[in-house]
């Protein structure tokens, strides 16, 4: 029988996690002849090629790798060329997916064959399944008191210089209690797991390539990661939001199907990359307010007004009482968008800003006081 499921796993320099994460493949309940895993390295030099070989696999395990580091883009791309499936499950190396996970995806695609389908946001508990050196002193901090609360911690970590592994491959593949002792929820609010879960607004950002499926002809009619993308952040949201255009519907999987390997974290870079903005708007243009709206509240900031601006802004467009303040407003984000990019005449840009502040007097609805509100964060970008 064909394979159905085409699991991509890029991995630089994650061999310890990455040891883990295929032995929770194979305690996947789903049919191991109907998925395929595919560990995609972009050039690692811990080892992480010999573990990949040395694996017995009860599931079709390729590995696939390029010599020199051209990014998670790029190594994604490596893994989607080799892929079988019918659909392509994209999870990172430290994502831990727990036996039902691959089962949970089939049955939501049962009900919607050509929708996204992600873990994102109820699949980001933590899980310390390893004991960093390097960890920062907050995270060993956290570490600590995670392990304390199931009597786990053991006080020689606290000298360790070597990683210490506190889970097995065997502790995954035969079910023992050891996870469960180092598991912890997720440090995202609540607030912010509920604005990410409700897709009426921009959808794309739950595609989140931790953990999230699509049909693999999709992905090759997209095109693909764009490999502009070689810094962290965006590259995932940039896929999600071109398969948005072709109007794919996006579910978000209530179950939680897996846990994130912690690990430190202070090496990378930040999640709104403002190189890789401009890379996005710079492909895109500026006549979506999703797009431009990211340089006046980057929803990693401030999610819930980064959606309610948007909601606010189409149910403005829908009133004939309110569309002139809908259409100022689509109009600010659309100048501060080009003024990021450009990085044009700070004076001019003032003075268009000032103009629409001036028309904005006066005005009562919500869309006009969000619209004097953009307006004020705008002003923000030339200070």
């Amino acid at each position: 029988m064909a394979i159905r499921y085409s699991i991509i796993i890029p991995t630089y320099n994650r061999a310890h996690q990455l040891s883990l994460t295929l032995a929770a493949f194979e305690a996947q309940t789903y049919p191991k002849h109907l998925f395929e895993v595919i560990v995609a390295d972009d050039g690692s030099t811990d080892g992480s090629k010999e573990q990949v070989e040395a694996f017995q696999a009860s599931y079709p395990l390729i590995y696939v790798s390029q010599t020199e580091q051209r990014g998670r883009s790029a190594i994604r791309n490596l893994g989607l060329k080799h892929a079988k499936g019918l659909y392509v499950i994209f999870c990172d190396a430290d994502f831990l997916a727990l036996p039902e996970f691959i089962r949970t995806v089939r049955q939501y695609h049962r009900k919607n064959p050509r929708a996204v389908v992600s873990g994102f946001p109820h699949s980001f508990d933590g899980s310390y399944t390893h004991y960093y050196p390097d960890f920062s002193p907050e995270e060993k901090e956290h570490c600590h008191a995670v392990l304390a609360a199931s009597n786990s911690w053991r006080p020689e970590l606290e000298a360790a210089n070597e990683i210490v592994p506190l889970v097995t491959p065997a502790d995954i593949i035969h079910h023992t209690d050891t996870l469960s002792k180092v598991i912890f929820p997720s440090k995202m609010p609540p607030g912010v797991i509920k604005q990410f879960a409700r897709t009426d607004v921009a959808p794309w950002m739950i595609f989140v390539t931790r953990c999230v499926a699509v049909r693999r002809s999709l992905l090759n009619r997209v095109g693909g990661f764009n490999e502009r993308y070689v810094l962290y952040g965006l590259e995932d949201w940039d896929l999600g939001y071109r398969l948005h255009r072709l109007k794919v519907p996006f579910y978000c999987m209530k179950e939680v199907v897996g846990y994130h390997q912690e690990h430190p974290t202070h090496f990378r870079g930040d999640v709104l990359n403002t190189e890789n903005l401009r890379i996005m708007l710079d492909t895109y243009g500026f006549n979506d307010s999703a797009l431009n709206l990211f340089c006046v509240v980057p929803p990693s900031a401030d999610l819930e007004t980064y959606k309610n601006t948007l909601r606010i802004l189409r149910k403005g467009f829908r009133s004939r009482t309110t569309r002139s303040s809908a259409r100022l407003l689509k109009r600010t984000l659309r100048i501060a968008a080009k003024q990021f990019l450009l990085q044009s005449d700070a004076e001019a840009y003032k003075k268009s800003l000032a103009k629409i502040q001036r028309r904005a007097v006066g005005r009562k609805s919500r869309v006009a006081r969000v619209l004097r509100d953009m307006v004020q964060r705008s002003e923000k970008l030339v200070e």
